[in-house]
C-alpha cells in the first residue's frame, strides 16, 4: 500500500513539473524536434548550411581582375596573370571564360587539390560556381575573359525561328552550350551579311575587329567600328549585320538565357 501511495506521490510530481515547465518560462522557444529513422532525435534550428563568406575575385585580388562591364546581372572582367602571379582563395558564380593569351596555371580548390591547367590561347569554356586560388606557373603572361552571371537558374522564353545560329548558321557557330548561358563565335568576311536574327542578353567580346553595319527590327541603321579587345554588354535585341569593312571580323558572343532578377 505505501509503496503504491509512493508511486502516485512521483507521478504528481512529475505532473506538477511538467506544467511548471510550459506555464513558467515563456521567454525561452522550444526546438522543433523530430525523428529519424534510427530514431535519432533532430531540431530543425540547426539544420541551415553557413553561407560561403569567400570574397570575389575582384575584392580578393584586385591587382589581377578587372571590371570591364557590369549591368543586367552580368559582370565581363578581365584577369591577368604574370608569371609567378598568384590570387588569394576567390568565388566565381557560374561564368564563361575566353583565353585571349594562354599559358600554364596551378589551380587549387577550397578543399587544397591543386590541378595543372594548359590554357590554349582562344580556348573558350562554361563553368559552374566555385572557389578557388590561381597561380601562372608558366613563363608567359595569361589573360583571359570572364562573364560571370548573377542571375538565378531559368529559361527565358525565346523565338527559336529568330536564333542566330539556325537564321544565319555560316556566320554564328555554337561553341558551348550549358547552365543557360551558351557561346557562339561570329565571324564575318568583308561583304558578308545576315539575316534578321535574336540574341537574349549577352556579353560581348572582339576578337578581330572592323566595320560593321547593323539594321534593328524597325529598319533603323547603325555603323560601329569594333575595336579588337573591346567587351560590352547588350540587352536582348533582333537585328542583322553586314561586314562593311575591309577585314574578316569574329566576335564572341555569351548569351545569357536566364530572366533577370
Amino acid at each position: 500500500m505505501n509503496r503504491k501511495i509512493n508511486r502516485l506521490f512521483i507521478l504528481a510530481l512529475v505532473i506538477s513539473a511538467a506544467f511548471a515547465a510550459c506555464n513558467g518560462g515563456g521567454t525561452k522557444e522550444a526546438a522543433n524536434t523530430t525523428a529519424d529513422s534510427t530514431g535519432t532525435a533532430k531540431t530543425d534550428t540547426v539544420q541551415q548550411a553557413p553561407q560561403d563568406t569567400t570574397p570575389d575575385a575582384v575584392k580578393a585580388a584586385p591587382n589581377l581582375y578587372k571590371v570591364i562591364s557590369d549591368s543586367m546581372g552580368i559582370r565581363v572582367l578581365e584577369a591577368t596573370y604574370k608569371p609567378g602571379d598568384s590570387s588569394a582563395m576567390h568565388s566565381h558564380p557560374d561564368y564563361a571564360l575566353y583565353v585571349i593569351e594562354g599559358g600554364t596555371a596551378e589551380f587549387t580548390g577550397k578543399d587544397g587539390k591543386k590541378m595543372i591547367n594548359e590554357m590554349k590561347t582562344g580556348a573558350e569554356n562554361i563553368r559552374s560556381a566555385e572557389v578557388h586560388r590561381v597561380k601562372n606557373t608558366g613563363k608567359k603572361t595569361i589573360k583571359v575573359l570572364l562573364v560571370e552571371v548573377n542571375r538565378p537558374m531559368g529559361t527565358v522564353s525565346n523565338d527559336a525561328a529568330m536564333d542566330a545560329t539556325k537564321v544565319a548558321p555560316d556566320e554564328y557557330k555554337l561553341k558551348r552550350d550549358t547552365l543557360g548561358i551558351r557561346i557562339l563565335e561570329a565571324t564575318y568576311k568583308p561583304g558578308q551579311s545576315s539575316a534578321m536574327h535574336t540574341h537574349p542578353d549577352n556579353a560581348v567580346y572582339v576578337i578581330n575587329g572592323g566595320a560593321s553595319a547593323f539594321t534593328e527590327k524597325d529598319g533603323t541603321k547603325q555603323t560601329h567600328e569594333l575595336k579588337t579587345g573591346m567587351s560590352m554588354i547588350a540587352p536582348a535585341g533582333t537585328h542583322s549585320v553586314k561586314n562593311i569593312g575591309k577585314t574578316t571580323t569574329k566576335v564572341l558572343i555569351v548569351e545569357v538565357n536566364r530572366p533577370a532578377k
